[in-house]
């Protein structure tokens, strides 16, 4: 991130999260910017993230498509997402965040929903004023001493989520079936649980399970359909990942190779050399963001 702000409030724990219950929290602050303010383009991990916007406006670009916010317009970012942020140059915009994901099984279930019926960027923004002041309520207390701080923030968190899953869950899906086919449909939901997995997926037989038909049936529809295979998808996909997380230079090569499946260092190498024709070492000190 340019650090060119007027106020910026970090607790970041991505290294090691902090326990509230069942909610694991990875980050959480304020940001105020100046007009040279810029969060360059970042991958999101397996983690799920509220950008609550409390004055001024901007965009966020999530995927490549941007998407204006402004004054009480929350957006919901997740897991696997690429994403930056900018200030509009007069209205500088300012917001509080809260990077988390939780064990809860049935929040998980309805995360994993709005993941597969919302993907679209445009569709991620939504307004609640619960929301927002439980976001800045919680930071107000993350690094506090006074009395059940810790189960006071569990409450916070559980209920953040609550109301964040609520406004989902309150919505109409957007219904494509008028404007493609169920095909269509289908393909789109294996690349968008593939774009949203790319992390924890093992192998893309894990998608027979998640899509309710065979693994078989689901390859050969795709590749009817897109006149691709998925696995150039997801191969794709992962090595665009590895793109941004070498120029980030945040990761070594092994755990880069180690979060996104691959069996060595050496396969990650090897694969990243054949799609982009160098080194993931050689293209951090080619095309460095830093």
């Amino acid at each position: 991130m340019d650090n060119n702000t007027n106020y910026h409030f970090d607790n970041s724990f991505f290294k090691a999260p902090l326990k509230f219950g069942e909610i694991t929290l990875y980050q959480i602050g304020r940001l105020y910017s100046n007009s040279k303010t810029k969060v360059d383009t970042h991958v999101h991990r397996d983690l799920y993230e509220l950008t609550v916007v409390t004055d001024g406006c901007g965009v966020i670009t999530t995927n490549g498509t941007p998407v204006k916010v402004s004054r009480g317009d929350i957006y919901f970012s997740f897991p696997c997402d690429t994403h930056k942020i900018e200030s509009d140059a007069e209205k500088l915009l300012k917001y509080d965040f809260f990077a988390f994901n939780t064990e809860n099984a049935e929040m998980r279930e309805e995360l994993e929903k709005i993941m597969l019926d919302y993907s679209g960027a445009e569709r991620r923004v939504f307004c609640d004023e619960r929301v927002s002041f439980l976001v800045g309520n919680a930071i107000s207390e993350i690094n506090g001493t006074g009395y059940a701080a810790p189960k006071l923030l569990e409450c916070i968190f559980v209920q953040i989520l609550v109301y964040s899953i609520r406004n989902f869950m309150d919505r109409a899906p957007r219904l494509l079936t008028d404007i493609v086919t169920t095909n269509d449909i289908l393909c789109y939901r294996m690349m968008n649980y593939i774009d949203t997995h790319i992390h924890s997926l093992k192998k893309l037989e894990e998608l027979a399970d998640v899509m309710g038909y065979s693994y078989g049936y689901l390859s050969s529809l795709y590749k009817k359909t897109t006149s691709n295979t998925l696995a150039d998808y997801y191969r794709h996909k992962k090595l665009e990942i590895a793109r941004l997380l070498v120029l980030e230079k945040k990761m070594k090569m092994s755990e880069i190779a180690e979060m996104l499946n691959y069996a060595s260092v050496y396969a990650f190498s090897k694969a990243f050399k054949n799609r982009f024709g160098i080194s993931p070492e050689n293209y951090c000190k080619k095309y460095s963001l830093t």
